[in-house]
């Protein structure tokens, strides 16, 4: 399991552009909300973590469509999928590396 995600990240390092774009994406998120609720302290307060949690969860959709792409057109899907490693397994080692 630890191979696995160390392959993960060095692959992720490798192909590199969805950490960057995911963290902009967050960023950008998280600074024009209140542009849109307004200057009101009170409300910005209250809203802050559901905004916080909204724009984290919308930057990792972004590189969602990535993290199997690779091993599906290199066939090594359907040889995990084979393998004894359950496949929940795999997708948490996966899961470390959006991005």
């Amino acid at each position: 399991m630890i191979g696995l995600l160390s392959r993960d990240l060095r692959l992720a390092t490798r192909a590199g552009g969805g950490f960057g774009l995911a963290l902009a994406f967050f960023l950008i998120v998280c600074t024009l909300v209140p542009f849109g609720v307004g200057p009101s302290g009170g409300t910005l307060a209250k809203i802050a973590p559901g905004i916080l949690w909204v724009g984290a969860l919308l930057s990792c959709l972004l590189s969602l469509d990535r993290i199997f792409a690779l091993d599906y057109e290199d066939g090594t899907l359907d040889l995990l999928a084979t393998s004894p490693l359950p496949l929940e397994g795999r997708s948490r080692s996966r899961l470390w590396r959006i991005g």
